[in-house]
C-alpha cells in the first residue's frame, strides 16, 4: 500500500513538475493570483444555506442575481452643504452680487429722489391748484414704476441666486464624477453628518434640518468630501 501512494503521489508530482516546466512561472501566478493565498479563479462560488447563494463576478461587482439591482455597489458620501456654502462665497459670485446690489441701490436712490421731488411739487402747488390733477397723475405713474421696478428687481435677484447655485451644484457633480472614476465608486449620496448641531430656528426649520440628515450613523471611512474640496482647490471649514 506504501508503495502505491509513493507512485501516486510521485506521479503527481511529476505532472505538476511538468506541467510547470512547459507552461513557466508567469502562467502558475495567474492562475494563483497576485498573492500566494489567494483563492482561485472561479466562475462562482456557491454559499450554502437554508436557500443556496450563488455569487458570481458581474462587469467587477459581486452579483448574486441577473438583475443589475441584485449587485454589490461601492458607496461614498459627501457633505454638499459645506462645499456648496464655500462655493457660494467665491469671490466670483460676492462680486455679481455686490454688482446687482449696487446697481439696485442706486435705482432706488433714484426714486427716492423723485419721490421727494412729487411731493415738493404737490406741497407747493396745493390741493386745490389747476396743477393738482397733473400732479396725481405723476404721482400715479411713479407708483406704476416703481412697483414694476421692484418686481422685476426681486425677479432679477432671484434667477441670479438660482444660477449661482446651478452653477456650484453642477461644479459639485464634476467634481463628484472625477473622485468616484478614480476610487471606483458607484453611489455617491449627500448628506449631513448625524452630529453637527441644528441651527436654531422655527419647529419646520428644525424638521426639514433633521429630514436632511439621511443617516443617524455613517462611518468616516466613506465620506469622500474632502477629497471633493481637493479636487475643487477650495477650503471649507467642518462645521461643529
Amino acid at each position: 500500500m506504501r508503495t502505491a501512494v509513493t507512485i501516486v503521489a510521485t506521479s503527481v508530482l511529476s505532472s505538476a513538475l511538468t506541467a510547470f516546466l512547459i507552461t513557466g512561472p508567469s502562467h502558475s501566478a495567474n492562475a494563483r493570483g497576485a498573492d500566494a493565498t489567494d483563492l482561485g479563479p472561479a466562475d462562482a462560488l456557491i454559499l450554502a444555506g437554508s436557500v443556496p447563494l450563488k455569487v458570481t463576478n458581474t462587469s467587477g461587482r459581486l452579483s448574486w442575481s441577473a438583475d443589475a439591482s441584485s449587485r454589490a455597489y461601492s458607496m461614498a458620501t459627501v457633505h454638499v452643504g459645506r462645499v456648496l456654502g464655500a462655493l457660494m462665497e467665491s469671490d466670483k459670485i460676492a462680486n455679481e452680487r455686490k454688482e446687482l446690489a449696487d446697481a439696485a441701490n442706486a435705482k432706488r436712490e433714484d426714486f427716492d429722489k423723485r419721490y421727494k421731488e412729487l411731493v415738493e411739487k404737490a406741497r407747493s402747488a396745493g390741493r386745490d391748484s389747476p396743477e393738482a390733477p397733473q400732479i396725481r397723475e405723476e404721482f400715479e405713474s411713479f407708483q406704476k414704476e416703481f412697483a414694476e421696478w421692484s418686481q422685476n428687481s426681486e425677479k432679477d435677484l432671484r434667477e441670479m441666486v438660482a444660477r449661482h447655485y446651478e452653477s456650484a451644484y453642477a461644479e459639485i457633480r464634476e467634481a463628484v464624477e472625477v473622485v468616484a472614476e478614480a476610487r471606483k465608486i458607484d453611489l455617491v449620496m449627500r448628506f449631513v453628518p448625524p452630529t453637527e448641531k441644528l441651527r436654531p430656528g422655527e419647529d419646520a426649520d428644525l424638521a426639514t434640518q433633521l429630514q436632511a440628515r439621511a443617516f443617524l450613523r455613517s462611518p468616516e471611512a466613506i465620506d469622500i468630501t474632502e477629497d471633493i474640496l481637493s479636487e475643487m482647490n477650495i477650503t471649507a471649514p467642518k462645521k461643529d
